[in-house]
């Protein structure tokens, strides 16, 4: 398996798993929604440097071309 076939793969396989979740976390079935999750961590300084640090990655990896 090639490297960009491995790489989509893994990240459609993230894709999938985020969806799932947040289709339990809606249908209640006592998980977090990603809102709820991301207000979590959003209350506390690490938290939000987590978060930041997240925007960023995702800033530089996908928007800065």
């Amino acid at each position: 398996m090639s490297g960009t076939a491995s790489s989509l793969l893994g990240l459609s396989l993230l894709v999938v798993t985020g969806l799932a979740l947040e289709f339990a976390g809606r249908s209640g079935r006592g998980t977090s929604t990603a809102g709820q999750v991301l207000s979590a961590a959003m209350r506390c300084l690490p938290g939000r440097v987590l978060v930041l640090g997240a925007w960023l990655w995702l800033g530089v990896h996908f928007l800065a071309r």
